[in-house]
């Protein structure tokens, strides 16, 4: 909704804070991954 905004600050922020929500995404699935990959059997 933000990033359709007339102020130039407030749409740099909302895309900065949409991809700062991405890399939270991507990296909470990456630990995810990595913590079941510990507790898999061999």
């Amino acid at each position: 909704m933000q990033i359709g905004s007339g102020s130039w600050l407030v749409v740099i922020l909302a895309a900065l804070s949409v991809f700062m929500a991405g890399i939270n995404i991507f990296g909470g699935f990456m630990v995810t991954r990595r913590m079941l990959a510990m507790f898999q059997k061999s």
